[in-house]
């Protein structure tokens, strides 16, 4: 039997130049859609890290917010109505801007305040005799301790009546306190000092003999009143 004769399909290479074409031009499209999609990944990435920090931002705004106006509210609380509107505004930003700047309770510095002034920006320290002891101010700052840090917090303080200022006291009383808390790593030593002067301080603790509380208690329980009255 006579063998069939076999059909050899060919295809034009015209077609195959159209189908290579069609092919590449196919993956330039996906590869183009990729990109495309990639970048809007990119995109949306940026946004929310963008977003996130916006977020981030404004809660630790909202947190500034609510512990200046726990300050704010504490410092009224014990200045009963001794400061003005303006007085008192000012003193908050400038004891958050401390507490922030120098890692310091905020409430520990009002708690001073209270158990040394009353909040009274006018008040004269008094000797048990009855004389002046030099102690000024809603901190009860003496002229020479308050010249001995005025760099530290980049004042000038050259008289009594400088002291009378209750930023300017507020401002020395605090840097005092932190120098203090910085030398004694500890707020009873700290107060104690406040109190008593750090020379009184580091002789007794020279002796071995225990420090008195008094002045501490009396601070720490003012502290701890303040607190709570400044939440909401």
């Amino acid at each position: 039997m006579p063998e069939k004769n076999k059909s050899n399909i060919r295809i034009p290479i015209v077609v195959l130049i159209v189908i290579g074409l069609l092919w590449f031009g196919s993956l330039g499209f996906f590869v183009s859609m990729w990109n495309g999609y990639q970048n809007e990944l990119n995109q949306i990435d940026e946004t929310e890290k963008k977003l996130r920090k916006e977020i981030d931002q404004l809660t630790m705004w909202g947190d500034w917010s609510i512990e200046i106006i726990r300050i704010h509210k504490g410092l009224k609380e014990l200045s009963k109505n001794k400061l003005s509107n303006q007085e008192l505004q000012t003193l908050t930003f400038k004891i958050w801007e401390i507490s922030r700047t120098y890692s310091i309770d905020p409430f520990l510095i009002l708690a001073v305040i209270e158990q040394e002034s009353r909040g009274n920006p006018n008040a004269r320290g008094r000797l048990q005799s009855g004389a002046f002891s030099g102690a000024l101010g809603l901190m009860q700052v003496k002229l020479e301790t308050a010249q001995s840090i005025d760099g530290l917090v980049n004042l000038s303080v050259t008289t009594e009546e400088d002291l009378l200022n209750p930023e300017v006291n507020v401002m020395i009383g605090s840097g005092y306190l932190i120098r203090l808390i910085a030398k004694y790593g500890n707020w009873k030593s700290a107060l104690m000092a406040y109190n008593l002067g750090h020379g009184a301080v580091d002789n007794l603790l020279e002796k071995g003999m225990p420090l008195p509380t008094r002045y501490y208690d009396h601070v720490i329980h003012k502290y701890q009143k303040l607190y709570n009255i400044s939440f909401f």
